[in-house]
């Protein structure tokens, strides 16, 4: 089963790949890290306060609306962007992979026979890759003003922090063109508005004279460009997405 786009073995080599180098890249630096990392963890976990911090602290991100709301509202929309996209990714793998194709859910989520744009389901992941997408655009366009046109004084923008950077401007930029240069094909016609984002985009698009191109050669551009990226991650500046919520959780458990 698939969503507007099947998998082949191309994307599956790719995709194992990719696990693997992302698996190596965690291992070496938890190795890395435990070298010259004193113990953190002194008591049981209070599961009350791991909890709270995991809800104030890395899902809300208050700590820092108290310093700033402009940093607030980058890390924010970054943070729940990005981690947005990559559930919804998860969520379609599973589905489509463990789910039986006769069942009523798969048959609303996925095309078939019955239908070539799916159902309710599907329509429920157009809009939630277009909210976290839109989310993680706002909050790298608000890091690319700070860090190449304002250039706040706090920071100090290392080569880590460009790369990082673009590759997930690169990420959400393909993301939407390949949406909307599928919004163009007439067969989706009648639920192009789901796809709010990619159809304003489709719009501007036509608007401007640029017609129908094959959106599945984008939607290759922006695999391979996340597959890069996340094979990257712990060698990169985005580590601290995974590992900042863990410290922050562990370390309200001790004071606790």
């Amino acid at each position: 089963m698939y969503l507007y786009f099947e998998a082949t073995a191309a994307l599956y080599t790719l995709t194992v790949i990719t696990v693997l180098l992302l698996v190596a890249g965690i291992i070496c630096s938890v190795v890395l890290w435990s070298k010259g990392k004193a113990k953190s963890l002194h008591h049981q976990l209070n599961i009350g306060a791991v909890i709270k911090a995991f809800i104030v602290d890395v899902v809300l991100q208050l700590q820092i609306l108290k310093v700033s709301f402009v940093r607030w509202l980058m890390h924010f929309c970054i943070f729940i962007g990005f981690m947005g996209l990559l559930a919804q990714t998860t969520v379609i793998a599973f589905m489509s992979h463990f789910l039986p194709a006769d069942l009523a859910v798969s048959k609303s989520f996925f095309v078939s026979e019955a239908s070539a744009v799916g159902g309710a389901g599907a329509r429920v992941l157009d809009v939630w890759g277009d909210v976290f997408g839109l989310m993680l655009v706002v909050g790298l366009v608000i890091a690319i003003i700070r860090r190449y046109v304002v250039r706040a004084a706090q920071l100090e923008t290392m080569l880590k922090d460009t790369m990082s950077i673009t590759l997930l401007t690169v990420i959400a930029l393909t993301g939407f063109l390949s949406e909307a240069f599928r919004l163009m094909d007439p067969q989706f016609a009648s639920i192009a508005w789901y796809s709010f984002a990619g159809y304003t985009l489709t719009n501007i698009l036509e608007a401007i004279g640029i017609g129908a191109m094959n959106y599945k050669l984008w939607v290759w551009i922006h695999a391979l460009v996340s597959f890069f990226f996340l094979a990257y991650i712990p060698f990169s500046k985005a580590w601290h997405i995974f590992v900042s919520p863990i410290e922050i959780v562990l370390d309200a458990s001790e004071r606790a």
